[in-house]
C-alpha cells in the first residue's frame, strides 16, 4: 500500500532500478525473470526486468545491457554495491520464467523461460550471492511489487496473492 510520502516506479522490460524506501518498486513477468536485490540494513532495494539469457549475436548488449542476464547482471551487482550495498550484506530473489508460447512450435520460444532462469541462477552462483526465494517457470505470468520500507513482497499469479517476506 502507499504511504503519502512513497511513490510506486514501474520496471519495464529490460529495465534496472534502484530505490530506497518509503518507495516500492514493481514489474509484471511473463517468459522474462525479475532479479530482486534488498539491503535490509539501509533499505535499498533493485528489480532487474531481464528478457533473455544471452544477446545471440553479440551486438545488441553494449547498447541495452539491461535485456540480457550476462550483462544485466554484473550491471545490477555494479549499480547495487555504487549505493554502499556490500557483497555479502544482500541476497536474490527472482521471479518469472514462465513458458508463455507453448502452442507455437519454435523450440526456442518454447524454451526462452527456462533458459532465463538457469542463466541467471547460474550467473548469480558464480558470483556467491545467494539465492532466498524462487518463484519459477509454470505457465502464468506474474506480478512482483517490492517494499522497500521492509523487503516484503507481494506476488500476484494466476488470481492469488501471497507475501513472501525473507530477504536475508
Amino acid at each position: 500500500m502507499l504511504s503519502r510520502d512513497s511513490k510506486l516506479i514501474n520496471v519495464g522490460i529490460s529495465d534496472i532500478m534502484i530505490s530506497k524506501s518509503p518507495n516500492i518498486l514493481r514489474t509484471t513477468l511473463g517468459s522474462c525473470i525479475g532479479i530482486v536485490f534488498y539491503q535490509p540494513d539501509s533499505k535499498i532495494g533493485a528489480i532487474s526486468h531481464i528478457m533473455l539469457a544471452k544477446d545471440p549475436m553479440g551486438k545488441d548488449k553494449v547498447k541495452n545491457p539491461g535485456k540480457y542476464a550476462e550483462t544485466a547482471i554484473p550491471k545490477l551487482i555494479k549499480s547495487f554495491e555504487s549505493e554502499g550495498c556490500k557483497h555479502g550484506t544482500y541476497s536474490a530473489r527472482i521471479f518469472g520464467g514462465a513458458s508463455m508460447f507453448k502452442n507455437i512450435s519454435s523450440q526456442f520460444l518454447q524454451n526462452i523461460g527456462e533458459n532465463n532462469i538457469n542463466i541467471v541462477k547460474e550467473i548469480l552462483s558464480e558470483q556467491r550471492i545467494p539465492l532466498i526465494v524462487e518463484d519459477t517457470g509454470g505457465h502464468e505470468g506474474r506480478t512482483i511489487t517490492l517494499f522497500l520500507d521492509d523487503g516484503r513482497i507481494l506476488l500476484k499469479k494466476a488470481g492469488m496473492e501471497k507475501y513472501l517476506y525473507k530477504v536475508r
